[in-house]
């Protein structure tokens, strides 16, 4: 997270990022990581629901969304599906 220098200019920038996601996908998400590190956070995202190619497609629209943030790096990701 380029632009964040506090822990508190990062949750401002997470906090966009989780409200558009559960607005748009319907998902909970958590900071579960890193939670005091201004410049990096872990994520964590849950879905539920009853179609599997429909979790997956929405799953990948957040990571392609992240991807295309100019604000936030991924590094990372790993999706499971239960």
């Amino acid at each position: 997270m380029g632009d964040a220098l506090t822990v508190r200019d990062k949750r401002r920038i997470l906090r966009s990022v989780k409200d558009r996601w559960h607005h748009h996908h319907n998902v909970s998400v958590a900071e579960v990581g890193d939670a005091d590190h201004p410049q990096h956070a872990l994520l964590g995202v849950a879905m539920v629901g009853a179609d599997r190619r429909r979790l997956e497609s929405s799953l990948a629209r957040m990571v392609h969304s992240i991807e295309k943030e100019r604000r936030l790096e991924l590094l990372d990701y790993q999706i499971e599906i239960l």
